[in-house]
């Protein structure tokens, strides 16, 4: 009896800690799938994630790609770049375009001319001067 209960309770703990690895539900499976595509998504390996967007639905990445693949960013770039009057706001999504292009001097760049901009806004100022510290004094590692 004490077996039989044992060998039950053993059997009930390795399913209920199998479907972990092994998701019975097809929804458990697509999000895992889509959590897999963000992740190589935010590394940068694009050419890994189109291989898993065959099987993911397209509005569900679509917001994520304009906003952060290289080809997008530089056509938005474009569209800043070409602008005359450029106000705060703007030269902050310049500056975030660059940061995630991995531009340092021009982030620098144009954090300081949103910061020229307007001097008052408080995450404008924490922004640059926390970038002009590390910028100017990188972190050096013994």
């Amino acid at each position: 009896m004490k077996k039989t209960f044992l060998i039950s309770f053993c059997i009930w703990v390795m399913m209920i800690n199998g479907q972990r690895f092994w998701p019975i539900s097809k929804g458990e499976r697509y999000f895992r799938r889509l959590e897999r595509w963000y992740m190589l998504a935010k590394r940068g390996d694009w050419e890994k994630a189109g291989k898993l967007e065959n099987k993911i639905k397209a509005e569900d990445i679509e917001y994520f790609k304009k906003n952060n693949k290289s080809e997008e960013l530089k056509k938005r770039l474009n569209e800043l770049t070409v602008m005359e009057q450029k106000d705060a706001e703007e030269w902050m999504e310049t500056a975030l375009i660059f940061y995630k292009l991995g531009k340092k001097e021009e982030v620098y760049q144009a954090i300081s001319k949103a910061h020229e901009i307007d001097l008052i806004r408080e995450d404008i100022n924490k922004i640059y001067f926390t970038y002009r510290t590390s910028f100017l004094q990188p972190l050096r590692l013994p």
